[in-house]
């Protein structure tokens, strides 16, 4: 199973490729540091991949680590210290484990329960004006990274983990890829969306489209069980998928930044890079639970 979603993985990456030689005769110049991100994206997907392929112990405690990068990045991006930074932190991380030990029943009272804390303790503090800043962004790191997060680590428990994780994870990777390489070989439609202003609408269909194929090539590749709805999963997943990068894009440019952190060459930090996978977790999650 593994070597034929490798081929997929190799297949996708080699159209990718031909498009970014076909950027030399394009109107966007390549940059000079674009096939050594490339490399690292391509690298990135397939030690993920193998992560998940190995084991569910191994790819648990892999998704905690990476919750854990994108929770600091998080932080440090939005200047939150001390007790602020503390209880992002560490209600992310519970909120995680809660869902790798006990299942979806108690997730979402876990939430609702830490979400209601973090306010309380800044209301009832010396500087509740000041702590209440500093909790509307733990509370919104909280959610978009902990809360959504978890959803990666209640597929460790599921039956079909590998499969799962390669669909979820290879039709989020590849819109995104495909959506910035289509995007720049055809750059039309450019700015309409203000959060992300080098977005444009060609990218957006290539993306869409590139997913929905690459859902339907893991599809029949691993046998996933909802063999019939794959592509009504891959298009929800997709569309969640940018509007993860959306609200990323709109966060660093309302601080900003250019990117959360620099742990990746060429593509920032852990959380510019899971931000839509966080964000498509969720409905994956509960439209192949059923």
């Amino acid at each position: 199973m593994f070597a034929r979603v490798l081929a997929v993985t190799v297949a996708c990456f080699s159209i990718g490729a031909v498009l970014m030689l076909l950027q030399r005769r394009g109107a966007v110049p390549r940059r000079p540091t674009s096939w050594r991100k490339y490399g690292v994206y391509v690298l990135f997907v397939i030690g993920m991949l193998a992560l998940a392929r190995i084991g569910a112990i191994l790819y648990a405690l892999s998704m905690l680590g990476i919750l854990a990068m994108a929770l600091l990045e998080f932080r440090h991006v939005v200047g939150l210290r001390g007790r602020a930074a503390v209880g992002l932190v560490g209600a992310g991380l519970t909120v995680a484990l809660v869902a790798l030990l006990a299942g979806s029943s108690s997730l979402y009272a876990v939430v609702v329960m830490w979400a209601l804390v973090m306010i309380a303790a800044a209301a009832l503090s010396h500087d509740p004006r000041g702590d209440m800043w500093h909790t509307a962004w733990s509370v919104t790191g909280f959610i978009a990274i902990g809360a959504s997060g978890a959803h990666l680590l209640l597929l460790a428990q599921h039956p079909d983990r590998f499969p799962c994780f390669a669909f979820l994870f290879l039709v989020v990777c590849g819109g995104d890829a495909f959506a910035e390489l289509v995007g720049r070989r055809w750059p039309m439609g450019r700015g309409f969306i203000q959060a992300s202003p080098n977005k444009t609408l060609s990218g957006v269909a290539g993306g869409v489209v590139a997913a929905l194929i690459i859902g339907l090539a893991v599809n029949a590749a691993v046998g996933f069980r909802v063999a019939g709805i794959a592509a009504v999963i891959a298009l929800a997943v997709t569309i969640a998928g940018m509007m993860g990068d959306l609200v990323a894009s709109g966060l660093k440019r309302t601080f900003g930044v250019k990117d959360f952190a620099t742990a990746l060459p060429g593509h920032g930090g852990v959380l510019d890079r899971v931000d839509s996978l966080l964000f498509a977790a969720p409905p994956f999650y509960w439209l192949i639970r059923g």
